[in-house]
């Protein structure tokens, strides 16, 4: 027999080693860009707050105008008669309880 027909046994221990510190790195990866979008996220968030209470306000302000324009409305004003009545043909609705804004 010869060196080349004799069987050796095989060292498992290497290749399951490279494999475990691959998923290590793979896993470590993955994790880092995890966090690298949530902060991304967060700052995308903190950047629309002002924009969103500005949106609130804005809407707020309409409410009470449309609010005023619905007890003008109700109060015989013809021009606010004819305001209310062509949102209504559009499907808006008037709330004229609407809080004041702020």
């Amino acid at each position: 027999m010869t060196a080349m027909d004799e069987q050796q046994p095989g060292n498992v221990f290497l290749p399951i080693c490279l494999l475990a510190v691959a998923m290590v790195i793979w896993s470590g990866f993955q994790a880092s860009q995890l966090y690298q979008e949530r902060n991304s996220l967060a700052s995308l968030r903190s950047n629309q707050e002002a924009t969103f209470r500005n949106a609130e306000k804005m809407r707020a302000q309409l409410e009470a105008l449309a609010s005023g324009t619905q007890k003008l409305a109700t109060a015989g004003n013809r021009n606010a008669q004819a305001m209310v009545g062509a949102l209504q043909q559009r499907g808006i609705t008037i709330n004229p309880e609407a809080k004041k804004p702020q």
